[in-house]
């Protein structure tokens, strides 16, 4: 398919996305804080169980220390190990989880 406009191809790519059973929700006119908002809800569904965020979803303040802790990240390599898998440990400042409260998950 050739494509004369990158709003055609967006279309396209989310029709086929949407057909191959990605979710058809999609962020439009998103700022920054929006799609780390998203990215936090991504983790927390991803990570709900008791042993890491318990049912509780992050803070800001957690959602800071992944960040920061990507910020650290300065080569490709590195990067590329916290994309394929690499764990991150944040401290619990969420007081609704009482379980993990002031503990690193």
């Amino acid at each position: 398919m050739i494509f004369n406009k990158e709003s055609d191809f967006e279309a396209a790519l989310i029709k086929i996305l949407s057909e191959k059973g990605w979710e058809k929700e999609v962020l439009k006119n998103y700022s920054e804080q929006d799609l780390l908002r998203n990215w936090a809800n991504i983790l927390f569904e991803n990570n709900r169980d008791i042993d890491r965020l318990n049912d509780y979803p992050l803070t800001d303040s957690e959602m800071q220390q992944i960040l920061e802790q990507i910020e650290a990240l300065r080569t490709p390599l590195k990067l590329n190990g916290f994309i394929n898998g690499k764990s991150v440990s944040i401290v619990r400042d969420n007081p609704d989880d009482k379980l993990h409260f002031g503990k690193e998950v």
